[in-house]
């Protein structure tokens, strides 16, 4: 499977989406190919459970994206989980999940010990508990905290994770981010061709990424 051929739906929510700088990055980082985003703010009143539920007839990919509330989702998202989730199964299940978060406080303080006290696993329970009662897979927690003091080259390296979220074949191992990136400039060299040489240079090098790869793996299971 190819990375485009993915079909994610991105159900996204933040109160302030307008005026938010966390959010405008995370809408222009998911314009990819066969991902839709629904931005729920935008719906005026209840939810019309037949128009959600045809969001999900055709996904592989389910992705949670919002800002920590208190710990939560916000309440928009949780009147669509109200609404929507028990009447999902069919469409859900044996399909993927994941979650993009973002916040204000620095990720490292979200563990024992650390300010919050607690993990984003931890936080995210309630959610992960719905997704498992029809037995999805749980990719990867996202997490994209304190925006306005990463650096350009930080800012980057997320698009890449938060579009590898969005599109990549899991699970999500090396290889498969290998042939991500590979697949990806191949999208791109076709529309500007001026980037051949750095696609040529990656294919050739992939069997030497790998090897290292495994080297170090089997480094680390000695430690």
């Amino acid at each position: 499977m190819i990375f485009f051929m993915i079909r994610t739906l991105v159900i996204a929510s933040h109160p302030s989406y307008d005026d938010s700088l966390s959010q405008r990055f995370f809408s222009e980082s998911a314009k990819m190919p066969n991902v839709s985003v629904h931005m729920l703010d935008k719906v005026a009143g209840d939810f019309d459970l037949e128009i959600e539920l045809e969001r999900l007839q055709t996904i592989d990919r389910l992705i949670f994206q919002f800002p920590l509330y208190w710990y939560q989702v916000p309440a928009k998202m949780k009147c669509w989980i109200d609404t929507v989730w028990e009447a999902a199964k069919p469409y859900l299940l044996n399909k993927e999940i994941g979650f993009a978060l973002s916040t204000g406080v620095a990720a490292k303080e979200f563990q024992l010990g650390g300010k919050e006290g607690a993990s984003f696993s931890e936080i995210l329970r309630p959610l992960t508990l719905m997704a498992q009662k029809y037995q999805m897979t749980i990719l990867p927690v996202l997490v994209l905290d304190q925006l306005m003091y990463k650096t350009e080259k930080e800012k980057r390296r997320f698009v890449i994770d938060y579009q590898q979220l969005l599109t990549m074949e899991a699970p999500f191992s090396f290889a498969a981010k290998q042939q991500w990136f590979i697949q990806r400039l191949e999208a791109l060299t076709a529309e500007n061709p001026k980037l051949a040489p750095l696609l040529d240079q990656l294919i050739q090098n992939q069997e030497t990424l790998l090897e290292l790869d495994e080297a170090l793996a089997e480094m680390e299971a000695y430690e």
